[in-house]
């Protein structure tokens, strides 16, 4: 048996019956199947509704969260961890083949500069005095001295470097002056300088005789160039020993003699 719903208006009332469906066999009424929910509304089958006093809830987090979450927080990861540990093996690696390669440069000139000593024979300049003026006025004595270097080198150049002059009489030092600092020496070369030499005190009695035996010891300071390239300060202790026929406006050298220890 079969039942409709039908709907039936009347008097502005309306009037509804639900369709049942009967098994013809067993003549058992079912239930009608449940509609889904409405779409946006969940099932609220297994949801639990918990209470709890007023005086229990909390709005504001305890202290303790705060320090949880600041532990947590400082934690490194592990990606920092092996970021840094990167960079470092990193600066590391560059710092070891800079050095490296100042360190293979360096040995390179050194090997190439020794080479080239080997080869060409260095040896030091030679110097010799060509004029010895003295001036004597209301200051103390000054002194000026011409000489003449030459490098025996054939292959090499030489710089001098400033340096301290002494001007000794009867072994006491009567004047002390600046060495000039000169240009690049070429190789095979002749240079001439002055160098100016103040009297610590005023003309003793004893130099006011005639001849004089005087020595003039130079210290300098030298570099020897090869190829654009330049040596380590090497040191050259030169002594000229001379004798003058007076200290006058006509002073003449009568002998000298300039040997030079140079030393590597």
């Amino acid at each position: 048996m079969e039942g409709q719903r039908a709907s039936q208006i009347n008097n502005g009332t309306t009037a509804t019956t639900d369709t049942v469906v009967v098994d013809n066999d067993d003549d058992v009424v079912s239930p009608p199947p449940s509609l889904p929910p409405p779409p946006g509304r969940a099932r609220y089958d297994n949801m639990y509704i918990v209470q709890f006093p007023k005086d229990q809830v909390y709005r504001v987090p305890p202290s303790e969260n705060a320090l949880i979450v600041e532990r947590y927080r400082n934690i490194p990861k592990n990606n920092d961890v092996t970021s840094r540990k990167f960079c470092c093996c990193c600066s590391l690696r560059c710092l070891l083949t800079i050095v490296t390669i100042l360190i293979t440069i360096f040995a390179i000139v050194g090997i190439a500069i020794a080479i080239l000593f080997f080869i060409f024979n260095l040896s030091g300049p030679t110097f010799s005095i060509n004029h010895f003026g003295f001036k004597n006025g209301t200051g103390p004595p000054h002194y000026e001295i011409s000489l003449r270097a030459k490098n025996p080198n054939q292959r090499l150049g030489i710089k001098y470097i400033s340096s301290e002059v002494s001007l000794i009489f009867d072994d006491n030092e009567v004047g002390t002056g600046k060495f000039p600092t000169l240009l690049e020496q070429g190789k095979d070369a002749m240079t001439q300088f002055k160098v100016d030499v103040t009297g610590k005190h005023p003309l003793s009695k004893r130099m006011k005789n005639t001849p004089l035996d005087l020595e003039l010891d130079m210290n300098l300071c030298t570099r020897i160039t090869a190829l654009k390239l330049s040596t380590w300060i090497m040191n050259a202790d030169v002594v000229c020993k001379f004798k003058v026929n007076n200290l006058g406006s006509n002073t003449r050298i009568l002998s000298q003699r300039c040997d030079t220890n140079f030393r590597q």
